[in-house]
């Protein structure tokens, strides 16, 4: 199941306290920046968690 980022929560790349760490650590490109939004790309996502682990903004889950 390909995670959920929360757009709320998110505060996109300028809020980041971890300036898009999510990005940096996703192995499969999963994770992209468009215009300084975080998108996700659900096809490439293998379930690694990294994300889910590293996001300072607990913005990013499977629950939604």
């Amino acid at each position: 199941m390909p995670v959920i980022i929360d757009t709320e929560k998110c505060g996109k790349i300028q809020n980041c306290p971890g300036e898009g760490l999510c990005i940096k650590i996703c192995e499969q490109n999963a994770i992209e920046e468009r215009d300084g939004d975080v998108f996700l790309i659900p096809e490439k996502c293998d379930d690694c968690d990294l994300c889910i682990q590293s996001c300072p903004n607990k913005a990013i889950s499977k629950d939604g």
